[in-house]
Parts: structure tokens; sequence; C-alpha cells
């Protein structure tokens, strides 16, 4: 009795199931962004990174405003960037008060 039931058991066809690995869906804001086409940056690590949405500043840990890249293609929602160097205004010609600046006149005869 015992034979034929491990008999039984062994003529049963197993079925080998292997687990498959479920695709990653990117998520409607990012895909939305990536239609609009997206950016190089430069992160505060010191390397270039692609974002698609906007950036924008934000207050760090230390309660000073950074400024940000949102939505790059690494996955990270936001990226810190690098300080760009604030380049100084020209300054406008100052005038005196009340005196109009000297005009030369071209081609003037000598006295």
């Amino acid at each position: 009795m015992k034979a034929l039931t491990l008999a039984l058991l062994f003529s049963l066809p197993v079925a080998h199931v292997t687990p498959q690995k479920p695709v990653p869906e990117p998520s409607l804001q990012t895909a939305a962004h990536r239609s609009n086409g997206g950016r190089w940056y430069l992160a505060a690590t010191g390397h270039a990174i692609y974002c698609y949405g906007p950036v924008m500043i934000v207050p760090d840990s230390n309660g000073d405003l950074e400024k940000v890249a949102t939505f790059c293609r690494d996955g990270s929602a936001v990226v810190p960037l690098m300080e760009s160097p604030s380049v100084p205004k020209p300054e406008e010609p100052q005038q005196r008060e009340g005196k109009a600046p000297a005009q030369s006149r071209p081609n003037a005869p000598p006295m």
C-alpha cells in the first residue's frame, strides 16, 4: 500500500512557477514632465543632472533658502543645485547735479 501511494505521488506533474518581477511604472506626474523635455543642471554634489520639473527655492534644514531642481531622471523628486556666482549689474554713469555732461564739438576750428 505504501509503495502504491509513493508511486502515485511521484507520477503527479509538478509545476515549476518562477515569480516574475513587477515592471515599475513611472508616476503620472513624472511621465507628464518627460513629454515636455527637460534641462541639464549642476547639482550641489558637482554632478550634472537632467530634470523635467521647475526650479524652486525651498528652505533647507538650517532655515536658509536653496535652489532645487524637481523631478529628475535618476528618480529623485528634489535635487539641491549648486549656486552660480552672482553677476554684478553694470552701473549707470553718474551725472553731476545741475551740470550737463560735456559734449565735444566734432571738427571745431581751433581758436
